[in-house]
């Protein structure tokens, strides 16, 4: 065995890595095992190296980020920008290096992306979301929790341009008002997964409108929003057959009389009030609730 082995060297003198099938083999198994940090060491290795991973970012599908704040991060991004095209998957929650410019740059050459999170991103602006606005028809994943830079004018643009976004995060996006939100999801009647967290404009106006016009909605979170009672969940029980979870901590103003019919059906991320309180009276078509939609 050692014999054949020798002489199958000898037969193959010189073979390296690079001799292995770029396409069917080290872009497909080997790359995405590697780590950002490795690849751009490996990289630094020669001029073929160097050649091959930028070959490799042109491939990448998804980038992932999030939370990382190291010293060479932001030059790296750049590398990344320029070689890449082609990124469907773009997490970059709490980079606290990420500008405007640089946004715009990675957008402008990546107009494929279908779901984004810029959550926690604070040195942006609103200005960089405008290639996501006018770019990204494809566009279905949206999360920007505790951006305080989100207006509602761009809000309003998001809406006018953006029909198929299946998930929203403006979790703490405090600038916005419940008009603008009211009109997006008037738009956007294929979302499924809404974070409205914290948001003080949010009331039981915007909760009837979402149990009428996204029946679809799966997955809710209103936690923090003080403004919110009994009658906006006793309409998301009424309407949204499709919800598996509402999260609803720190509404003091909703109680087990309206969780009680959702209870069994659908996850609540507050436990079962044992104090006895009376039941919420069916209400068929809700004649009792003057809200303004």
């Amino acid at each position: 065995m050692a014999d054949t082995i020798l002489q199958q060297q000898d037969c193959a003198p010189g073979l390296t890595l690079f001799d292995i099938a770029w396409d069917d083999v080290l872009f497909a198994k080997v790359l995405p095992l590697l780590s950002l940090r490795d690849l751009f060491n490996f990289r630094c290795c020669s001029r073929l190296s160097k050649h091959f991973v930028d070959s490799g970012f042109q491939r990448m599908r998804v980038l992932n980020l999030s939370g990382n704040n190291d010293r060479f991060i932001e030059r790296s991004f750049r590398v990344v920008s320029r070689n890449s095209g082609n990124i469907r998957t773009v997490n970059l929650a709490k980079c606290n290096w990420l500008q405007d410019e640089l946004l715009t740059s990675f957008l402008q050459c990546n107009s494929r992306i279908t779901r984004i999170n810029l959550s926690e991103c604070a040195n942006i602006t609103s200005t960089s979301l405008q290639p996501i606005i006018i770019d990204c028809k494809n566009l279905s994943v949206l999360k920007l929790a505790h951006c305080n830079w989100l207006t509602i004018g761009a809000m309003e643009a998001l809406t006018l341009h953006h029909s198929k976004i299946q998930e929203l995060d403006i979790s703490y996006c405090n600038s916005l008002n419940e008009r603008c939100i009211l009109v997006f999801l008037l738009n956007c009647r294929q979302l499924h997964t809404l974070s409205l967290a914290y948001l003080p404009s949010v009331t039981d106006n915007l909760l009837y409108s979402i149990a009428k016009n996204t029946k679809e909605m799966r997955h809710l979170n209103v936690i923090g929003c003080q403004m919110v009672t009994d009658r906006g969940i006793g309409a998301l029980s009424l309407y949204c057959k499709s919800l598996e979870s509402l999260m609803v901590r720190d509404c003091p103003l909703v109680t087990e009389r309206s969780l009680s019919l959702l209870r069994g059906r659908v996850f609540i991320d507050r436990p079962r009030n044992y104090q006895h309180q009376p039941p919420m009276a069916p209400n068929r078509g809700f004649p009792r609730l003057f809200l303004q939609v």
